[in-house]
């Protein structure tokens, strides 16, 4: 049985982690006001006519590449991960759209190879220009090595900060591609969930501005490292490529996406879930961040898919009872734990070691400690 006195009644967040507390009704924050932040999560307020403009910009966005199709070899980028919406997003592009996208993957290094087994099913079943871009291993290597030994906060996950770190990158280099391709839109698959930073679209501004980190500058970091990372000098003679989500704006469901890619044959049954083709450093992230904090930093954007869809919290709860237990000792994606902590040089014990001085030190210590064992 779940204890779930110290879990949302509305959704699976837990109280004492990330800052969350339940009221007197045992609802979280999140729940209880939907314009509640915090460093590691914040629901961006979508109004109605936020979305209707959205739609309206994506359908004629759809419209501008068709009049142009016949110009350019390719109409678009897609962003290809290899996972559930990333695979769904390709092929509605090329079935239901008609476009002949060029589909983009990076290759940090850290892939799991169910991610890259998808991709490769997938491909035997449409017909699509892809390319790996594998040019930043040792740049990817170096960043996760660089967020791991300098995490240092009472708030701000390692899952957070690496995800967000890696995806600036990501997104540089998918930039990068398509400049050299002369194209001006570029295409993610990220879910209505993933409104932390962004709805819909990517601000130019950042785009041009805001994604090389300042500890890139280090002495451990080379030119070469940098190069990776667009500047605003990149778009002196480029216009500067629309980085949409058309998931946030166009019909999304999470059990219709499974449906569909399994359906047409794109992956296997059982390779669409989230947690298999999530990049290894994530499991040795998630396995620092769980006896760090007492909770599963993804637990924040499972909430929020439930708070869309509350039927699915059940499904939700089961998969944190199954999962917390094996992310506590490293047994989840054991190999993948291990590949990570070998390549940035670290330790389990080591990490364990980092993990229990800070949480002693932690104003919420006892709390952190009851809900590391909740489940």
């Amino acid at each position: 049985m779940i204890n779930e006195q110290y879990i949302c009644k509305n959704c699976i967040l837990i109280d004492g982690s990330f800052g969350i507390e339940l009221n007197s009704e045992g609802i979280c924050n999140y729940c209880e006001d939907p314009t509640y932040k915090t460093t590691n999560w914040w629901k961006t307020q979508i109004t109605e006519e936020m979305k209707e403009n959205g739609l309206r910009d994506w359908n004629s966005v759809i419209e501008l590449m068709r009049s142009h199709q016949k110009e350019k070899k390719y109409d678009c980028i897609v962003g290809y991960s290899g996972g559930k919406d990333s695979t769904a997003l390709l092929y509605t592009v090329i079935h239901d759209y008609g476009f002949n996208p060029l589909a983009v993957t990076i290759d940090s290094g850290f892939i799991p190879d169910i991610a890259f087994e998808n991709i490769k099913d997938t491909l035997k079943k449409i017909s699509v220009d892809h390319i790996v871009i594998d040019g930043a291993k040792e740049t990817f290597r170096k960043l996760y090595q660089w967020v791991f030994t300098n995490q240092d906060s009472n708030d701000l996950t390692l899952t957070r900060n690496l995800c967000d770190n890696c995806g600036d990158l990501v997104h540089s280099l998918v930039v990068r591609e398509a400049m050299k391709h002369d194209m001006d839109i570029i295409l993610f698959g990220y879910s209505p969930d993933e409104i932390r930073r962004y709805f819909y679209e990517i601000p130019q501004h950042e785009i041009e501005h805001d994604w090389k980190p300042s500890f890139i500058n280090r002495e451990s970091f080379t030119e070469e490292d940098r190069k990776h990372y667009t500047t605003p000098e990149d778009f002196e003679n480029h216009t500067v490529p629309r980085i949409l989500l058309p998931y946030h704006v166009i019909d999304y469901n999470e059990e219709d996406i499974i449906q569909l890619i399994e359906s047409k044959n794109l992956v296997k049954k059982g390779n669409s879930n989230t947690l298999k083709t999530s990049c290894h450093v994530i499991a040795a992230a998630l396995f620092y961040d769980l006896n760090r904090f007492g909770a599963l930093p993804y637990s924040l954007q499972f909430a929020e898919l439930i708070r869309q869809d509350p039927s699915i919290r059940k499904k939700w709860l089961i998969t944190l009872k199954h999962l917390t237990p094996m992310i506590r000792e490293g047994k989840f994606n054991e190999s993948g734990v291990n590949f990570t902590l070998e390549k940035i040089g670290l330790s389990r014990e080591a990490i364990l070691s980092i993990v229990q001085n800070k949480v002693n030190q932690d104003p919420n210590r006892d709390k952190i400690i009851r809900n590391i064992n909740l489940f």
